[in-house]
């Protein structure tokens, strides 16, 4: 009977040595490897230490909730968790990781916004980032309520009533704290679009000059167009001329008849849109309305808006881009059409 009790008794001393030296090695020892990369790991508020432990293994930051808990609870750290989105790196210890979780700094988060991208498809990439963000706070920050929390300066005086910011979300790559909100990251890349404008020596117009470049186009209007040569062609050159192109349209007072606007209503991504679409009854079909369309239909670059305040004269009225990018003029309407059959058909 003692020799059963003793070896019970060995038994969980080992048991005990085992689980303490594996726990002390989570905790302690171990380091990643030289070669991992970080994960974006994000904690919801309100998350308890159990449902943090069970995300961390399922993302394979860790190899044992239960020492996690347990590690939490013995530092003190059980309830210091702190709500964000942190950049951990696969074999970090249990000392390491609850050090990160419990910086109430928040880790900064990188976010590349190609040129192009509409308010929200942009949205759908800062929230993939920044999940604490949501859809609803996002569409609140880009809609026309998100234009007066911004301020009240000449620029967004210029922006009609009822129009979001659809067109002055500057696409770029951007760095922002995982605890950033909404309006936070509308306002700099607001801010962004500002400065990369006086970086390149457009000063946006004041009320006192009536809103208007000396080539007539309000800012609002420069953006507009500028979403429209952005979503027609790829390359700089091309853009000068397509530029070019729309401005000889509204001086002869023809309709735009940018694919782009219609694709904008549909979501398509056609490169010639159909017959049926062409009369869709919307202010954004530049095929049945003169001028501009109300706003931007994307956030164009720095390129496009470049384009449209300095334009290149041509011969050519028409123009396509193939299913590859290249862009093909016509001078005639006849020559256009049948540049559509040998390209697009």
């Amino acid at each position: 009977m003692l020799r059963t009790v003793f070896i019970l008794f060995g038994t969980a001393v080992v048991l005990c040595a085992i689980l303490g030296g594996a726990f002390f090695y989570d905790a302690f020892l171990i380091r990643p490897p030289s070669d991992a990369l970080p994960i974006a790991f994000s904690i919801q508020d309100g998350a308890s230490v159990r449902e943090i432990a069970k995300r961390l293994e399922d993302a394979k930051l860790l190899t044992s909730p239960y020492f996690f808990r347990v590690y939490s609870k013995l530092s003190g750290n059980q309830f210091n968790l702190q709500a964000g989105t942190y950049e951990l790196v696969p074999g970090m210890s249990l000392r390491a990781l609850v050090s990160v979780l419990t910086d109430a700094r928040a880790q900064e988060v990188q976010v590349t916004i190609p040129e192009g991208y509409t308010a929200f498809q942009i949205g759908e990439t800062i929230r993939e980032a920044l999940p604490t963000i949501s859809k609803e706070n996002w569409e609140q920050a880009v809609s026309a309520a998100g234009v007066e929390f911004l301020d009240a300066s000449d620029v967004t005086a210029g922006i009609p009533d009822g129009q979001g910011l659809e067109g002055y979300l500057f696409p770029d790559t951007y760095r922002f704290r995982a605890d950033a909100n909404a309006q936070t990251v509308v306002e700099t890349m607001y801010l962004t679009l500002l400065r990369r404008l006086s970086e390149n020596n457009i000063v946006p117009p004041t009320i006192l000059e009536k809103l208007e470049f000396s080539n007539g186009l309000t800012l609002h209007e420069v953006l507009t167009l500028a979403s429209i040569v952005e979503r027609e062609v790829r390359l700089p050159e091309d853009m000068k001329i397509v530029a070019g192109i729309f401005f000889t349209r509204l001086k002869i007072g023809m309709a735009l008849q940018a694919d782009s606007t219609i694709n904008y209503l549909t979501g398509k991504k056609d490169a010639a849109v159909s017959l049926l679409d062409s009369k869709i009854d919307s202010p954004y079909n530049t095929y049945q309305r003169l001028g501009f369309p109300p706003g931007p239909i994307a956030n164009p670059g720095m390129n496009a808006i470049l384009a449209v305040m300095n334009p290149q004269d041509s011969n050519y009225l028409y123009f396509l881009t193939t299913k590859d990018g290249q862009v093909i003029y016509a001078k005639s309407f006849d020559e256009h059409i049948v540049n559509k059959q040998r390209y697009l058909y």
